[in-house]
C-alpha cells in the first residue's frame, strides 16, 4: 500500500500536537512538511511548539516553515486560557535546537507539491490564513493539490 503524502498547516498547541504526532508515526502517513500559523498563539511560539513535537515524534527531518503573522481579517485572539501561554500548557518542555526553513509557508506549500511525485493532501488544523495566501499566491499548483 502506498503511503499518503500530507502537509499540515497547524497552530500547535495541545490539540495540534496529538495531530503531528500521530502524522509523523504513523506507517501509512508521509508527511511531507509543516507550516506554522498564528492562531492558538503568536507563530513564532507556533514554530517552537511544532520543533517540540517533531523531536519528541523523532522526525527532525521534517522541513517547518513559518506563515502568518496574523490573521488577513480582524486581530490575533490566542487561546491562553485553554493552551497555556506557550500553547503547550505551560509544561516547560525543553526547547528544540532546530531552525525552520527558510522559505515561507507558502513558499514551502508550492515546493512540496510541485517535487512530490505521489499527490498530496493538505490538513489544515488551525486558521486557513496560510492556505488563503497560497491559493491565491500560486493558483497553478493548487490544482495539483490532491484534497485539502
Amino acid at each position: 500500500m502506498t503511503k499518503t503524502s500530507i502537509i499540515m498547516d497547524v497552530d500547535t498547541g495541545v490539540d495540534d500536537a496529538f495531530a503531528v504526532l500521530f502524522a509523523a508515526m504513523h506507517p501509512d502517513i508521509n508527511l511531507l512538511g509543516i507550516t506554522c500559523v498564528d492562531g492558538n498563539t503568536n507563530v513564532d511560539q507556533v514554530v517552537a511548539n511544532t520543533f517540540k513535537v517533531l523531536d519528541a515524534a523523532g522526525a527532525g527531518d521534517i522541513p517547518v516553515a513559518r506563515g502568518a503573522v496574523r490573521p488577513l481579517l480582524g486581530k490575533s485572539q490566542y487561546a491562553e486560557y485553554v493552551h497555556g501561554k506557550d500553547g503547550m500548557c505551560d509544561l516547560g518542555i525543553a526547547p528544540s535546537h532546530r531552525t525552520v526553513d527558510p522559505r515561507s509557508a507558502v513558499e514551502l506549500l508550492r515546493d512540496l507539491i510541485e517535487l512530490s511525485p505521489e499527490p498530496v493532501t493538505i490538513v489544515p488544523v488551525a486558521p486557513l490564513t496560510n492556505i488563503a495566501l497560497f491559493l491565491r499566491a500560486f493558483p497553478e499548483t493548487a490544482k495539483k493539490i490532491h484534497r485539502i
